[in-house]
């Protein structure tokens, strides 16, 4: 009887700490993954899971396309808890950290949802207020979002709102994408660079060839048997030794080269590597990644509790 006491007492225990253990972490504008920044066209951000796949592909897609075609940024954020439960302070804060949306149209827009919280927030840029006033947007929330909250209905509470706010801004012909000049011409930059870069070692590769060619035989070229470091009197620094050898008739040659010694370890210079280039994707190095314009908001749109 004691040890069913003690068992009972355990599982007692352990029904009251489970909950405190499950607690979802209270996002807040540093601590929440921002995937734009990995990749241009993901604008969910979803750490807790609170969207199913399909509902983050459709609505990363539908925004995607909606940046390219008006020149909207876009962050849809839902998660379990934010820090303070207020989506309003959340997303001014997120704005003001990331500067969401271009600096020439302001048309950056943030759309928060908090499950546990049950609270929700459309923000819109400056230069979307026209396009999507406060009344707008509380109509979007009462009609097509809360409903859906209030069944737990996360999933399409997104997918429809984001449909929405979709349709009136492509209704507003004066917000265009943005000028792809600049675009243009860094990516015929780092063609130029690439150019030369292939060149260059293209040269040099050509210049070592012929320099490295048997003087003797004229028809192998030299090979390194033997590298040293050296020191040479009446000089300063050290030099490097290297022994050339012809596979072909055996002539030998012996060169020093003078070191650099402001390289890093001392040494000569070592292999230069290509990569990285702009954020917003398209570079060298492969990478998708985005950047926000410094867009500022204004405080417009609309939230509540559901």
């Amino acid at each position: 009887m004691r040890n069913l006491n003690h068992l009972a007492a355990i599982l007692l225990l352990c029904c009251l700490l489970c909950p405190l253990s499950l607690n979802a972490e209270k996002w807040t504008a540093e601590t929440l993954p921002m995937v734009y920044l990995q990749d241009a066209r993901r604008h969910v951000c979803n750490p807790d899971g609170v969207l199913d796949e399909a509902t983050v592909s459709s609505t990363d897609s539908l925004l995607t396309a909606l940046e390219k075609d008006k020149g909207v940024q876009t962050v849809v954020v839902a998660v379990k808890q934010i820090e303070g439960g207020d989506p309003y302070e959340f997303g001014m804060l997120l704005a003001r950290k990331h500067g969401i949306g271009s600096a020439k149209q302001n048309s950056g827009l943030i759309v928060v949802l908090a499950t546990e919280d049950r609270a929700y927030q459309i923000l819109t840029g400056t230069g979307l207020e026209g396009t999507l006033p406060d009344a707008i947007c509380s109509r979007i929330e009462r009609r097509v979002m809360v409903p859906r909250l209030k069944r737990g209905e996360w999933g399409p509470a997104i997918s429809e709102t984001m449909k929405a706010i979709d349709g009136y801004i492509r209704g507003d012909e004066s917000l265009t994408a943005e000028e792809d000049g600049e675009d243009d011409r860094s990516l015929a930059l780092e063609i130029l660079c690439g150019l030369i870069f292939v060149g260059f070692w293209t040269f040099l590769f050509v210049a070592l060839s012929v320099q490295q060619k048997c003087p003797k035989c004229k028809q192998a070229h030299l090979r390194v048997v033997k590298r040293q470091r050296v020191k040479i009197s009446n000089r300063p620094g050290w030099h490097m030794c290297e022994t050339l050898r012809c596979p072909r008739c055996g002539h030998e040659k012996v060169v020093y080269k003078e070191e650099n010694n402001n390289n890093f370890g001392g040494g000569a210079m070592g292999p230069i590597i290509l990569g990285g280039g702009r954020s917003s994707g398209g570079s060298f190095g492969g990478s998708f990644g985005g950047s926000f314009g410094g867009g500022m908001f204004g405080g417009g749109g609309a939230g509540g509790r559901f």
